[in-house]
């Protein structure tokens, strides 16, 4: 028996691997045109979820800088129209013209909110003046959007805006319209066979974003700082008033114990002159003359004891004169303390005040 060339069995062996090839590449072709419309759908879907993505950070962008959502665009030239419905006004908020991007906003909330929020400072300065519109008054007016719980028309769900995809990847406005069904709209999250992407956020969640509550509380927690400082304030001049007027009873007195003590130098003189009579009585009764010498002996003894009484009356009113002196000091520089405490209040009154009107100048800025 002949055996086969070493050309003849390698020839057999690689027409093997060419049918193992052929197999395999079979296969990889079923699953190729098999997964392909899948992957171009994840892709699509992905897309469309980019999409929404960056739209969405464009609105937060433009609320933070109008204090408003803007309008829907109605007729399709990128900017808003004043319709609550139409396409994304993309031109207002710098997105790329090829995002065909179907939306719906809450009336109320694409209208420059009144002055909603003010924060509660003191009436009696008039430094304290807020009543600037801002993003603070957005967020006051979505909160009370929250609670008000009215509904989008069309979605009967209490929403801010609503973003729907069109699902076209161009500039096709006349495809995107006929891709889009009004009538099919559904909620994030809800089973619905569109294929198209869809994100709605409420006035609750779109404060939270913005962080409404944050910026709302320290702004009138800082009003609240500046009033209860006022009060200290006021206090604090109140008893400054009193302090003056203190001093005012201090100085009168004073004013009285040198009075007194002009009284009692005077009793002293008036005693001593009196002495000084009674030694010339005596002295005029010389050679003695009893009744002269009886008489200027008693006067001499009442001015005695009257210079006795005068001597103390004027130590006294020394006495009360210093401590009368004493009671003013004492008043000035409790008046001092006091006016060294309110400065100290008003300034923190003043720190508090200026925070707060910053913070509700501020608006959502940083």
């Amino acid at each position: 028996m002949r055996r086969p060339s070493p050309r003849v069995a390698c020839a057999g062996f690689s027409l093997v691997e060419l049918a193992v090839a052929l197999a395999i590449a079979a296969l990889l072709t079923v699953l190729l045109f098999t997964l392909l419309p899948l992957g171009n759908k994840v892709l699509d879907a992905e897309r469309q979820q980019q999409e929404l993505a960056q739209a969405e950070q464009a609105l937060l962008g433009y609320m933070r800088s109008m204090g408003h959502l803007p309008s829907a665009d109605g007729d399709g030239n990128g900017r808003g129209t004043g319709a609550a419905e139409g396409w994304l006004p993309v031109a207002d908020l710098g997105l790329p013209a090829r995002m065909r991007i179907r939306y719906q906003v809450q009336p109320r909330l694409a209208q420059a909110p009144a002055n909603a929020f003010d924060p509660l400072l003191p009436e009696g300065d008039p430094l304290a003046v807020t009543g600037s519109r801002n993003g603070l008054d957005l967020c006051m007016q979505l909160l009370l959007e929250q609670r008000s719980a009215a509904p989008l028309a069309g979605l009967g769900m209490p929403v801010a805006y609503y973003l729907g995809h069109s699902g076209m990847a161009g500039h096709g406005r006349a495809e995107a319209d006929a891709q889009w069904k009004p009538a099919a709209q559904a909620m994030p999250g809800t089973p619905a066979d569109t294929g198209l992407a869809t994100v709605a956020a409420g006035p609750g969640e779109l404060a939270s974003r913005l962080a409404c509550t944050d910026r709302l509380a320290r702004t009138q927690g800082s009003a609240q700082a500046a009033q209860s400082a006022w009060s200290a304030l006021e206090l604090t001049r109140f008893n400054f008033e009193f302090r003056e007027f203190d001093i005012h009873i201090a100085e009168t007195t004073r004013d009285q114990a040198g009075v007194g003590l002009a009284l009692a130098v005077y009793a002293m003189a008036e005693a001593i002159t009196n002495e000084a009579i009674a030694i010339t009585l005596l002295a005029s009764g010389w050679p003695p003359d009893g009744l002269t010498l009886s008489a200027g002996a008693k006067q001499l003894a009442k001015s005695v004891v009257s210079i006795v009484k005068a001597a103390k009356s004027l130590a006294s009113a020394v006495e009360t004169f210093k401590e009368a002196e004493d009671g003013v000091e004492d008043a000035r520089t409790r008046r001092d303390q006091v006016r060294n405490f309110m400065n100290r209040v008003d300034t923190l009154y003043q720190d508090a005040r200026d925070t707060t009107l910053t913070l509700d100048r501020a608006g959502l800025n940083p």
